[in-house]
């Protein structure tokens, strides 16, 4: 079980690599083409709202509700499809009035939710917001689509589907920003999360389960959905409210603070979104089919430790190279030295925030999974209340958008402790004892790029040239091969699993 859990985080982490990297050139075209000004804070801002409810009806709560139920029946078609046939109905009810809300309450609701004081930028935020609103019920039913799928053991189809959403953004920028401006932002989202559902729609259709309109939400499974979603849904409503605080906060800061802070969340995201979501897409299932605590247990050191091999270094890595790597994707036309800089110091403090997130996040989907739905509404509530205090408190004392990330650091730790004391028969030694091993074999790694950050090279601050690019790659590949080689010598546990499973 252990081997093919490896194997499909491994076609996860490739697949989504493959999707962050593209990401990564998304914000590269949104710099290049719209700078890192008044427009790209506008569009930035729009896209973000809707972006934020994906933790409501996309990968967060609601997924988090129904997977449980379709892992406990994955050789009933005609239960699984009953069920599917509901949600995609509900999706469908409730998009159709949230779409109706943004068309004809946009204006009000940029403005309710920004700071934005001229009405260029809450012009642009309202007329594209019915737009993203759309993309986001496409990208709800893909996820919903990709969660059976990977109950199936179905894991290829849904992790390349979302590279096919960003293809569509790099597709229209260049071809249509020159003629139709930031609408093309709104063609390239829309189009791509189309052809991702349509991606991932052609390997549903080889399953037996077959979709009809059905609006009887009184069934049992339905309302076991809706029981385990309440509690959950409200988890991810302070969540979303925080996050558009947090952009609202942005927004009240220097012009470029949104992006910067947009700009920074994708750069973090790359490693972050390939580890923990492939590693968790695997392993959240296994901890809903666990037979008891003390194996639940077991799964959630296993997960956390397979984050930290993989998360430890790339924090490293990009940390020694945050300024370096955001100037050779960002910084070209519009997009200055100036942007730069305020990017990288943002992204800086995300990366230390990363490896306590995802403690923090891995073991939310445990709870999840014990249906300790209420205490981690209990715990995710503190947490997000610390989050916005500290960044008010930063903000105050004169920390710009840098805030933002220092807050997410302290908070995310707290909420990683505290939903340690709920989990039973965890072997706490053996957890510490095998992150205390996987520090010592990165030790190398570590005083190499604290020798770099001293030596401080500017070949940076000229941009985005092919130069830097090389410059940069070697440097990254240079990291990463003395991870690779230590890892190997010291015959880390994922890698050796690797590779007993290619023998």
């Amino acid at each position: 079980m252990e081997r093919k859990s490896e194997s499909s985080s491994l076609v996860m982490m490739a697949s989504t690599l493959i999707s962050r990297l593209l990401g990564i050139l998304k914000s590269r075209a949104l710099a290049v083409y719209f700078g890192a000004g008044a427009l790209t804070d506008a569009v930035n801002f729009a896209y973000n709202i809707p972006n934020n409810f994906r933790k409501l009806f996309a990968e967060g709560s609601l997924s988090q509700s129904y997977l449980p139920l379709f892992s406990s029946f994955t050789h009933d078609d005609e239960r699984c499809g009953r069920l599917y046939s509901q949600l995609v109905s509900f999706l469908i009810l409730v998009f159709f009035f949230l779409l109706i809300l943004s068309i004809f309450f946009s204006t009000s609701l940029i403005k309710l939710l920004s700071d934005f004081e001229d009405e260029y930028r809450i012009s642009i935020s309202a007329s594209l917001l019915p737009y993203f609103t759309l993309f986001l019920f496409f990208i709800s039913l893909s996820t919903l689509i990709s969660t059976i799928l990977q109950t199936r053991k179905r894991f290829i189809v849904s992790s390349i589907a979302p590279v096919f959403f960003t293809l569509g953004i790099l597709v229209s920028l260049p071809l249509f920003s020159g003629r139709i401006g930031y609408w093309s932002m709104a063609a390239g989202v829309l189009s791509g999360s189309i052809v991702q559902l349509f991606i991932v729609y052609l390997g549903f259709r080889k399953l037996k389960v077959r979709f009809r309109l059905d609006f009887s939400f009184s069934s049992p499974d339905f309302r076991c959905v809706l029981a385990h979603w309440l509690p959950s849904s409200i988890g991810s409503m302070i969540a979303i409210i925080s996050q558009s605080v947090t952009l609202y906060l942005a927004s009240s800061l220097a012009e470029g603070s949104v992006t910067a802070f947009s700009n920074a969340v994708i750069f973090y995201q790359a490693p972050y979104g390939i580890f923990f979501s492939s590693i968790s897409a695997v392993y959240f299932p296994l901890f809903s089919q666990a037979g008891n605590e003390k194996r639940r247990s077991e799964l959630l050191c296993k997960s956390m430790e397979y984050l930290y091999t993989f998360l430890l270094p790339s924090a490293v890595i990009l940390l020694a190279l945050s300024h370096e790597c955001v100037a050779v994707v960002l910084q070209k036309g519009a997009f200055t030295l100036e942007d730069t800089n305020l990017t990288a110091s943002v992204l800086d403090y995300y990366l230390i925030a990363m490896i306590p997130l995802a403690f923090y996040s891995i073991l939310q989907r445990c709870m999840f999974s014990m249906n300790r739905y209420y205490a981690n509404l209990a715990v995710s509530a503190g947490v997000t209340l610390l989050d916005l205090v500290l960044t008010l408190f930063l903000i105050k004392s004169g920390f710009g958008v840098t805030s933002l990330a220092i807050s997410y650091i302290f908070s995310s730790l707290l909420g990683a402790v505290i939903l340690f004391f709920f989990i039973r028969d965890f072997e706490y030694a053996r957890l510490a004892g095998k992150l205390a091993r996987l520090t010592l074999v990165n030790l190398p790694l570590i005083v190499l790029a604290l020798l770099y950050k001293v030596w401080s090279p500017s070949f940076y601050e000229t941009g985005s040239t092919l130069i830097n690019f090389i410059r940069t790659v070697l440097l990254g590949l240079s990291f990463m091969a003395v991870t690779l080689i230590m890892y190997v010598v010291c015959h880390v546990d994922f890698l050796s699993q690797l590779r007993r499973n290619q023998s």
